[in-house]
């Protein structure tokens, strides 16, 4: 099989990654939680306060 095959069969199994929302208790807690495994990078989250208090999180997974 050739290489380009071999690349091609391995992308096929990986499942694709999708934004995901959550709703952390504070700031705290949704720092917390993208750092916890398997940790974000750069441009793999993001956060909004809402007006109760607590924090939307967007993340990419």
């Amino acid at each position: 099989m050739s290489e380009a095959q071999n690349v091609s069969k391995g992308s096929l199994a990986a499942a694709p990654k999708i934004w995901r929302q959550t709703v952390q208790a504070n700031p705290a807690a949704a720092v917390a939680f993208v750092n916890s495994a398997p940790a974000q990078v750069a441009g793999e989250a993001v956060f909004s306060n809402r007006a109760d208090g607590k924090v939307d999180v967007y993340y990419f997974l």
